[in-house]
């Protein structure tokens, strides 16, 4: 038998570990399958470790990896689905026995799927990987303390982001005409600032802001450099420029810890960190949650 001090004291660390904050993010056809026709499923992304947010690193290099990679997440999870800053679903979910599929890594079962079959569209031939923007939290409710809303840009900051983007690709590849990027056709090219185009764009009541930027004008018909795809910046209230990464959307922004500010939440679609990156800490702090899928 325990002594009573060590019962309490293993019973103290249990329900500390069960109320730790996790973050995560539902997917409507990620469980069970590994060509995005599965089951609706929540992907755990990040946990609370002291002040900072952690993922849990829980890459594959081999099948036999994927039986034994479920003992770094949570066996259940009961999860509250944020949608637009409002919860709309209560959900159990379970991390299977193995995983079949890298890009299923993470990925907890949801044990009642009709339940949330139709919160978010599921993917189609035009668009065969729409992205994510419910959010998930063990958590009760989310709120957004910085209150991001989107906003026109200011033309200032456009500026500034312009000249950062510069200094980031000062002579992007590209070619003399639509053809193959082959070495004769493919060059360093300058671009004019009216080429880098303005995308979403929000405000914080912090003042912070954050602007998509898309550089246009690729000729050539092999896929582009990292240059040509969308590119996301942060700029803060004293005008200061950072660039936050490339080929991502805004998932959602909230306060996933309940301590008064809010997280940024960014889907990564494609390249080699396809996944999900959280900045918290006014920018100063990001963790990414990456998805392999092969």
């Amino acid at each position: 038998m325990k002594p009573p001090a060590l019962t309490l004291l293993l019973l103290s660390t249990l329900t500390a570990s069960a109320q730790r904050p996790l973050i995560g993010i539902f997917e409507s056809t990620s469980s069970g399958r590994g060509d995005n026709q599965g089951q609706p499923g929540v992907r755990v992304l990040f946990h609370q470790s002291g002040r900072e947010w952690r993922s849990y690193n829980a890459n594959c290099q081999d099948e036999a990896c994927l039986k034994t990679v479920v003992h770094a997440y949570p066996l259940v999870t009961t999860w509250t689905l944020i949608k637009q800053g409002k919860p709309v679903a209560k959900v159990a979910a379970t991390t299977p026995a193995a995983y079949h599929f890298y890009s299923e890594i993470g990925v907890q079962a949801i044990t009642n799927p009709a339940a949330v079959l139709h919160l978010e569209p599921r993917p189609t031939p035009d668009r065969p990987d729409p992205p994510h923007t419910i959010l998930a939290t063990t958590l009760p409710t989310l709120t957004d303390p910085d209150n991001w809303q989107p906003a026109s840009p200011f033309p200032l900051d456009l500026t500034n982001v312009r000249q950062a983007f510069h200094k980031l690709y000062p002579h992007p590849k590209n070619c003399t005409q639509t053809t193959s990027n082959s070495p004769s056709n493919y060059h360093d090219s300058t671009i004019a600032d009216d080429q880098i185009a303005p995308g979403s764009s929000f405000v914080s009541n912090k003042n912070w802001r954050i602007l998509e930027v898309t550089l246009n004008g690729y000729l050539c018909d092999g896929p582009p450099d990292n240059a040509w795809v969308n590119h996301w910046f942060a700029i803060s209230p004293m005008g200061e420029v950072h660039h936050l990464g490339r080929l991502m959307h805004l998932a959602g922004a909230a306060d996933f810890a309940h301590e008064g500010h809010s997280e940024l939440l960014f889907q990564v679609q494609g390249g080699n960190e396809s996944g999900y990156k959280l900045f918290y800490d006014s920018f100063t702090h990001q963790a990414l949650a990456t998805v392999t899928h092969h």
